[in-house]
């Protein structure tokens, strides 16, 4: 495949997957939490990610702490309250993500979604609410990263959390690794195919865990079956994009 004809399926799906594939169905403050983790099966390894959770409530603030906790991956965690809190902890310390809880809030969350990106316009914004969104939101979904609805699953969560944090600049380095990638072309469309899928899958294992949580799934053999074997296929694209990316035969 021409190396044109590969860019242009790259943008023209890097634009549909973060601007579409977001998830909408029923499913003055400092605190600081550290995960620590070695495990070596992080999708982007580089330093500790750090995450800004802005909340009205500090005990759900609290809670949503100790979900990225239980990750295998390590964060720094911050916590601010809506509104002038969460900007100014966004100049004190711009973040490379910001969870942002809707319910409770004085001020309107879209209105502090747009401030979120004219300070930063790159951060990925996940959103946590209690009600899905209206007909008036569905235009503003391509400024978050996703859109989940409590009550959510702890597996969900973290997926979601993940995707935020590392799909972007994956999909940087592969635009990258295109550039220079000149007689490999079929090599890196297969990396943007498993890439592709990946995504697919990963937002379709988050859709459905808010569909069928614990409670369900106990009395569901059948799709607590499908679950299990979708998230081995999601780890199993994750090691083979990782092999190709680690892989500087291929690539370099």
């Amino acid at each position: 495949m021409p190396i044109n004809s590969v860019l242009a399926s790259l943008f023209i799906y890097l634009i549909h997957s973060l601007t579409e594939a977001i998830i909408f169905v029923k499913g003055n403050r400092t605190n600081t939490y550290i995960c620590v983790s070695s495990s070596p099966n992080c999708m982007m390894r580089k330093k500790s990610k750090s995450i800004l959770i802005v909340n009205s409530e500090p005990d759900v603030a609290g809670l949503f702490a100790e979900m990225l906790l239980m990750d295998v991956d390590k964060y720094i965690i911050n916590t601010a309250y809506p509104g002038n809190d969460c900007l100014l902890a966004l100049e004190r310390d711009m973040p490379d993500m910001v969870l942002l809880d809707m319910d409770f809030m004085d001020t309107d969350g879209w209105e502090l979604i747009e401030k979120i990106k004219e300070t930063g316009p790159e951060i990925p914004v996940v959103v946590i609410s209690s009600k899905p969104p209206g007909i008036d939101d569905f235009l503003r979904l391509s400024m978050v990263s996703d859109y989940l609805v409590k009550p959510v699953t702890l597996d969900g969560f973290l997926m979601a959390v993940k995707d935020a944090l590392e799909i972007p600049a994956l999909l940087q380095n592969c635009i990258e690794n295109v550039r220079h990638c000149k007689g490999k072309e079929e090599i890196m469309y297969l990396v943007f195919s498993l890439l592709k899928q990946g995504i697919a899958d990963r937002k379709r294992f988050i859709l459905m865990r808010q569909l069928y949580p614990d409670r369900i799934l106990e009395n569901d053999p059948g799709t607590k079956l499908l679950l299990y074997n979708l998230k081995d296929k999601i780890e199993k694209t994750t090691r083979e994009i990782d092999s190709f990316k680690n892989n500087k035969v291929l690539i370099a």
